[in-house]
C-alpha cells in the first residue's frame, strides 16, 4: 500500500470514488463531485496494485479568534473528506492515509488537524478517530428532523 499526493490525470478516479462513497448512502447529505471540484485541491490517495482505493484531502487556514482548543493565528489543517473503498477497510488503509497527511500537515506548520466527521454508524466513526487515531472529542453537531 502505498499512500502519495494524486496527479492530475487521476481526478477521474476520485470523482469515481467519490460516487461510489455517495452511492453507499453511509452518510447524510453527501453530495457528488466533479472534476472541476477537484482540480485545484492537494488530494492524497491510497494505492494498491495501481489502482486508487481511498482518498483524503483538506487545506490549511488559520484561526481566526481564540478557542478553548485553539489561539487566534493557530494554523490547522481540515480534512475535508476521506474515504476508503468497503473492501479495503479494516487493513490499515484508512490510517495510513489519516497519518500521511498528518504528517504534512504537521510538516507544513499546523498545530491541529481537525475534521468534520459524517455517518451514519457514529459508534464506528468514533471508534476510528478517537480510539485508534487519537483524535480528541470536541463537539458534535446533531439535527433532528421535525418535519
Amino acid at each position: 500500500m502505498k499512500i502519495r499526493f494524486a496527479k492530475k490525470f487521476e481526478l477521474k478516479d476520485i470523482v469515481n470514488l467519490n460516487s461510489i462513497f455517495v452511492k453507499e448512502n453511509c452518510c447524510n447529505n453527501i453530495l457528488a463531485d466533479g472534476e472541476e471540484y477537484y482540480a485545484n485541491k492537494k488530494i492524497f490517495v491510497a494505492v494498491e496494485d495501481n489502482k486508487i482505493v481511498g482518498y483524503g484531502y483538506g487545506d490549511f487556514a488559520k484561526e481566526t479568534n481564540t478557542r478553548s482548543f485553539a489561539k487566534a493565528n493557530d494554523k490547522f489543517f481540515e480534512l475535508e473528506e476521506m474515504y476508503v473503498l468497503p473492501e479495503f477497510r479494516n487493513l490499515g488503509v484508512g490510517q495510513k492515509l489519516f497519518k500521511k497527511i498528518e504528517m504534512y500537515a504537521k510538516q507544513n506548520g499546523a498545530k491541529t488537524l481537525r475534521l468534520n466527521a459524517v455517518s451514519k454508524n457514529y459508534k464506528s466513526l468514533l471508534n476510528f478517530y478517537i480510539e485508534i487515531l487519537g483524535m480528541e472529542f470536541i463537539s458534535a453537531y446533531l439535527i433532528k428532523n421535525l418535519d
